[in-house]
């Protein structure tokens, strides 16, 4: 049975990459809403600070760890390792006590449970995106950065190899992707949950995120 999340789900203002833009504006010609509306992502309050020196060290730390303890034929190998990654460096981040275990649990509850989140939007409420979206609109998150990047994203893109860039098209894509989809089911969710003293994201995404454990108990099972 999966377990409920140990990581925090808060609501962003932008862009769905690890840490968030101050630009709290909204492009109409695009389908983003840059706003406390927007969507959940694993993490909250940063409580140490870190470099992105720091953040290029966690990432290369996490790819040998994982690559010792994996096979090269794994199952959907790549986004296993992602959330890998991202867990191992929120266990710095805000000095959890998780064993290597632990974090390798959580990146596949969690791998897992973005599965189920995507599938049950499109399954329950025929909600997708194509690649052509997702990848214009990481150009544009990428465009919203104007050469002030967080240190977690230059550094992680250079733990893991890759230009700016390729970190927000690819490692990131899911993030973009997941927000794409928010957008598109927040006034859906809106029409079936909301009320005159409710209309927040937050509420909306918990609401949702109790549909899709439900969904994911029922196909375990």
């Amino acid at each position: 049975m999966l377990k409920k999340f140990a990581f925090a789900l808060i609501v962003i203002p932008t862009s769905l990459l690890l840490l968030s833009c101050n630009d709290n504006t909204i492009d109409s010609n695009r389908n983003i809403v840059q706003d406390n509306d927007t969507v959940e992502v694993i993490f909250g309050d940063q409580q140490i600070s870190l470099s992105a020196t720091n953040y290029e060290e966690l990432t290369e730390e996490a790819i040998r760890t994982f690559e010792e303890e994996t096979s090269l034929y794994e199952p959907n190998r790549y986004d296993r390792k992602r959330w890998f990654i991202r867990y191992y460096i929120q266990k710095h981040e805000y000095n959890e006590d998780w064993s290597k275990q632990e974090i390798f649990t959580l990146s596949e509850e969690r791998y897992e449970y973005e599965q189920a989140w995507k599938n049950y939007a499109y399954e329950e409420y025929s909600v997708e995106v194509n690649d052509e979206m997702i990848d214009s609109q990481a150009a544009y998150n990428l465009e919203l950065y104007d050469n002030n990047l967080p240190p977690s994203v230059s550094g992680m893109s250079s733990g893991l190899d890759l230009s700016v860039e390729e970190f927000m098209m690819e490692f990131d894509r899911d993030y973009v992707e997941r927000s794409l989809i928010w957008t598109e089911l927040m006034p859906i969710l809106l029409e079936e949950y909301g009320t005159e003293e409710r209309q927040d994201g937050v509420y909306l995404g918990r609401l949702y995120e109790e549909e899709v454990m439900e969904y994911l108990e029922k196909n375990i099972d």
